[in-house]
């Protein structure tokens, strides 16, 4: 559970509490992404009907791991997932995500902060793509370098799997080469 900072009425400082296991911000226009996402996801996926579980069981090569640089307040974020389901609509979901956190008034010259952002976005990521297909998200990586500060959100295979981790951290340091 991570923690967020929640605005209070204009006369008072904004506070730290919980992030609720299921965020109440939606995505503006999130259920109709969604439904479309749910139709379309068979013909995205290769045509194979994985509907009977939540991750794949053999074919595997069509869920590799991806990792996609963002630019956050002028900062590098890398944002790596691991999931059975289409991304097509990774952009779109991490855009409308930071649009959230703006909103909500997250961005602060503060290292806690910082890791809050990373925390929301992993949680909002995670929920977002399980409401398409339940359990289909295996792990989520959150990395944003900020001024002599990173910051690294790992959940799912990425905090139990060292080979996991390993071909993050080896994507990561080759992106800024290419």
């Amino acid at each position: 559970m991570g923690i967020v900072v929640c605005p209070k009425p204009a006369t008072e400082k904004p506070v730290f509490s919980p992030v609720p296991q299921k965020s109440n911000l939606k995505l503006k226009g999130e259920s109709e992404m969604i439904e479309e996402k749910k139709r379309d996801n068979v013909i995205e996926r290769m045509g194979i009907d994985d509907s009977k579980t939540a991750t794949r069981l053999l074919n595997k090569q069509f869920s590799p791991l991806i990792v996609r640089k963002y630019q956050v307040k002028n900062w590098p974020m890398y944002i790596g997932l691991i999931v059975d389901i289409s991304l097509s609509d990774l952009d779109e979901v991490v855009y409308r995500i930071l649009d959230n956190c703006e909103k909500n008034d997250m961005f602060k010259e503060d290292i806690q902060a910082i890791r809050n952002v990373c925390g929301y976005l992993s949680d909002e990521i995670t929920n977002y793509y399980n409401s398409i297909k339940k359990g289909c998200m295996e792990g989520v990586a959150v990395l944003w370098y900020t001024d002599k500060n990173f910051v690294s959100s790992l959940t799912g295979d990425f905090m139990t799997h060292l080979s996991c981790k390993m071909e993050l951290y080896s994507i990561i340091n080759t992106l800024p080469h290419i």
